[in-house]
């Protein structure tokens, strides 16, 4: 028989035994969470950002259909456990859509923020290749900028779509004819791949994009972008829009003051001319009247005449200097 303390003893032991293994067990659970990549794909609509989606996950899990219209309406997200690795993609509507208002595509953003929690480790900025680059292409990296901070392109890059209609060309050649596009890139850390969407089970491809983001990753330290940093981006569209706002009131406050005063001026102007004109009409009506009764007192009779004529007509200056004022 055991006595006390040895029972307790023998309990301790058992205790701590069972908490090593639940410990090991979890950890070992863990070990295919332990690589989380998130992915937040961005682009103009039509440039491919679902079938990328596609892509990358391996199946097909994101709408995608050609059209002129956005596909994707609100932010999706999906995700597949490949080998170690946890792929996170989350797919946005089209940015620059017409048939949306900028409080709308904000409510869009922040609800791709809140599904990319803890926070995206890549924003693959999709390009579509077969289409014309176009000036929204090129405000699309300070679109990304505007909405998500300047320190978003450190964690972004160019993802090119429907390389395969370049006709043997290299995309690296095709990226060397346009100083637009290495501009782009450039903006972008010079980071940019390219998919051939409609080939999922080609992992190659995938894996290349992965290793990539794996590399600026950690060339961010090993951090992802932060949920404080878009705060802090929108703290600071916030305060621009406001400083917009009042420079565009001040604007108009200028204007109309500038508006008044020219209005107050172009009066002044229109009295000085009336009174000029009615000051010269008073003289030479006076200048007139004046002959008149000279005439008059001439011992001419045809002097006498004109006289009153000229006097019977400039007799009430002020009247004739109304009527024709």
């Amino acid at each position: 028989m055991l006595d006390g303390k040895a029972w307790n003893r023998a309990c301790f032991h058992l205790l701590v035994f069972a908490l090593c293994g639940v410990m090991a067990h979890c950890q070992s659970q863990s070990k295919g969470f332990s690589k989380q990549q998130t992915l937040f794909l961005v682009g103009k609509t039509g440039s491919g950002k679902s079938a990328s989606g596609n892509t990358i996950l391996g199946r097909s899990v994101f709408r995608e259909d050609a059209s002129a219209e956005s596909v994707t309406k609100t932010c999706e997200r999906r995700e597949r456990l490949e080998g170690d690795r946890n792929i996170v993609v989350i797919d946005s509507p089209g940015i620059f859509d017409t048939d949306k208002t900028q409080v709308q595509l904000k409510e869009d953003i922040e609800q791709c923020v809140k599904l990319s929690v803890p926070g995206p480790h890549a924003f693959l900025l999709v390009i579509n290749l077969k289409s014309r680059f176009t000036k929204e292409e090129k405000d699309t990296v300070k679109w990304i900028q505007d909405n998500f901070g300047s320190a978003a392109a450190t964690y972004t890059i160019v993802l090119f779509t429907h390389t395969d209609l370049l006709r043997g060309k290299s995309v690296e050649d095709y990226v060397a004819e346009s100083k637009q596009l290495q501009t782009l890139i450039q903006q972008c850390g010079g980071r940019y791949h390219s998919l051939i969407n409609g080939q999922s089970s080609d992992r190659k491809q995938v894996t290349e994009l992965l290793d990539k983001i794996d590399e600026m990753v950690q060339i961010n330290g090993g951090d992802h972008y932060t949920n404080s940093m878009y705060k802090d981006a929108q703290r600071k569209l916030e305060e621009e829009e406001v400083r917009a706002w009042w420079e565009e009131e001040e604007r108009k406050r200028q204007s109309e003051r500038e508006r008044c005063k020219n209005e107050y001026e172009r009066e002044r102007q229109k009295d000085r001319e009336k009174r000029e004109r009615d000051e010269k009409f008073s003289f030479w009506c006076k200048l007139l009247s004046l002959t008149a009764k000279g005439l008059m007192m001439t011992n001419y009779f045809y002097l006498v005449k004109i006289g009153g004529a000229v006097g019977f007509f400039v007799a009430d200056c002020e009247l004739i200097g109304s009527v024709f004022s």
